[in-house]
C-alpha cells in the first residue's frame, strides 16, 4: 500500500475538490491573459513590419520608373499617357482618374496587368479605374499595395464586387487649394508647385533639391470601410454644412473645424452635428489617383481628420496619412527609406497658419518640410 500513489479513503479514490478545480482553471486563465497580449503584440509587430516592406518596395519602384523613364510619375492622368512623359503640362484627355498605382505596375512584376490596361485602350477604350467588371482588366487584386493591418485590406471595394483596394497614399505636398486640376499655373496662388507629384506633370529627383532622403514619397491610409463613412480613419466629411471646407487653404475656420472635427464621445467618428458623410472612398480604389482616393497632405499630423470642398471625390481638400498601427504612420523617402512618423510630430501652426505658395519653406513644421521637395528646409525627424 505504501507504493500506491492515490489515497484510499474509506475504500474510494480520493479525487480533486470543486475549490481545487476552479483554482487550477483560473491560475489557466491568469496565464492565457498574461500571453494574449504579448501575442497580439507580436502579430502587430509582423504586420506593421509587412507594412513597412511594401512601402520599401513602393518606395524602389518609384526609383526604378525614375531610373527607366529620367521623370517620376504624374499622380494621375490617362492609362496611355504615361508613355508619353514631358516635364510641363500634358493633357492629351481621355480618362484622366489614372494613378501611379497603376503606373508602377510593371515595377513591382504586375506586367500582365498593366498591358492588360493599356491594351483596352486600342480596343474600345481605357475603362474608368472604379469600374466594376467581373473579369475585367481592373478586377485584380495588387498585393503589393496593400497593408495586412486594414482589416480591409483583403476585401473588395465598398459596394463594388470587382474593384480592389491600396492602402499606399501618394504624397501630394502640403498644398491644399485645388490640387487636383492639371491646368497650366496660372494664378500667384497656386500651391501645386509645392508638391512633387502633381495631375499630368512629370517631374524629375532634381526637383527634390531638399534631397531625396528629406522628401516623402508615399506614407500609408486605412481604407473606407463603406464609401461614405464618417469614422476618423479612412472617412472623409464633406462641406455641405456652415462648418465645411470650402477653402481649407484660406479658410482657417475650416482647417480648425476639419482638424476639430472628432466625435468628442469616442475618437473613432466624426460630430454628426453640421457635418455630412462625402464620397472619399479612402483607399478603396487601387488605380484612382485622385487625392481623395489614394493621396494625402502633409498638413495635418498622421491619423487625422479628412475633409473635402464637397460631397464628390473629385474634390480638394485635406487629407491625412492613416494607420492601424499604434501612434503613427510608416513613410516612405523618395531615397527608398522607411520611416515611423509619429501622430505628434511637429506640424507647426497647421491650424492658424496661412499657406505658402510657390516653392517657399513650409509652415506645417517637420511634417511640411517633409511634404515639399524644395521648401530648403532639412529633415530631423
Amino acid at each position: 500500500m505504501s507504493k500506491t500513489l492515490k489515497r484510499r479513503e474509506n475504500g474510494r479514490l480520493r479525487g480533486f475538490t470543486l475549490v481545487e478545480l476552479l483554482v487550477v482553471i483560473a491560475i489557466i486563465g491568469i496565464l492565457i491573459g498574461l500571453l494574449l497580449p504579448a501575442v497580439q503584440a507580436a502579430r502587430e509587430a509582423a504586420r506593421r513590419m509587412q507594412c513597412t516592406n511594401q512601402l520599401k518596395q513602393f518606395g524602389l519602384a518609384v526609383q526604378n520608373y525614375h531610373d527607366a523613364n529620367n521623370k517620376l510619375p504624374a499622380s494621375r492622368c490617362t492609362a496611355g499617357t504615361y508613355g508619353r512623359m514631358s516635364e510641363g503640362l500634358n493633357n492629351t484627355g481621355g480618362n484622366t482618374g489614372y494613378g501611379i498605382c497603376f503606373a508602377l505596375l510593371p515595377y513591382v512584376e504586375q506586367n500582365a496587368a498593366y498591358d492588360a490596361i493599356i491594351a483596352t485602350g486600342t480596343s474600345g477604350g481605357t475603362p474608368s479605374p472604379w469600374t466594376d467588371q467581373d473579369g475585367g482588366v481592373l478586377d485584380v487584386q495588387i498585393s503589393a499595395y496593400l497593408c495586412p493591418s486594414d482589416g480591409n485590406s483583403s476585401q473588395p471595394s465598398p459596394g463594388k464586387s470587382h474593384v480592389w483596394r491600396t492602402n499606399i497614399a501618394l504624397s501630394r505636398g502640403d498644398g491644399m487649394w485645388d490640387c487636383e486640376r492639371f491646368e497650366s499655373w496660372s494664378t500667384a496662388n497656386d500651391t501645386r508647385p509645392r508638391s512633387l507629384f502633381n495631375p499630368f506633370m512629370w517631374k524629375s529627383m532634381a526637383s527634390a533639391t531638399d534631397g531625396t532622403s528629406n522628401t516623402l514619397a508615399c506614407s500609408e491610409l486605412v481604407s473606407d470601410s463603406t464609401g461614405n463613412s464618417m469614422k476618423v480613419k479612412g472617412g472623409v466629411i464633406g462641406n455641405s454644412s456652415p462648418r465645411g471646407t470650402s477653402s481649407p487653404d484660406s479658410n482657417l475656420t475650416s482647417r480648425s473645424n476639419c482638424f476639430n472635427s472628432r466625435d468628442p464621445d469616442d475618437n473613432t467618428s466624426y460630430d454628426p452635428d453640421g457635418y455630412v458623410a462625402a464620397s472619399g472612398w479612402r483607399g478603396a480604389r487601387w488605380a484612382d489617383g485622385r487625392i481623395s482616393v489614394s493621396g494625402f497632405n502633409a498638413v495635418f499630423p498622421p491619423n487625422s481628420p479628412s475633409c473635402i470642398n464637397s460631397t464628390s471625390d473629385n474634390g480638394w481638400g485635406i487629407f491625412s496619412a492613416s494607420s492601424n498601427h499604434a501612434g503613427g504612420v510608416n513613410a516612405a523617402m523618395l531615397d527608398g527609406s522607411v520611416r515611423f512618423v509619429s501622430e505628434t510630430i511637429d506640424c507647426g501652426g497647421y491650424l492658424t497658419a496661412k499657406q505658402n505658395h510657390g516653392q517657399a519653406k513650409s509652415q506645417f513644421g517637420v511634417w511640411g518640410a517633409m511634404g515639399t521637395p524644395a521648401g530648403g528646409e532639412t529633415v530631423t525627424q
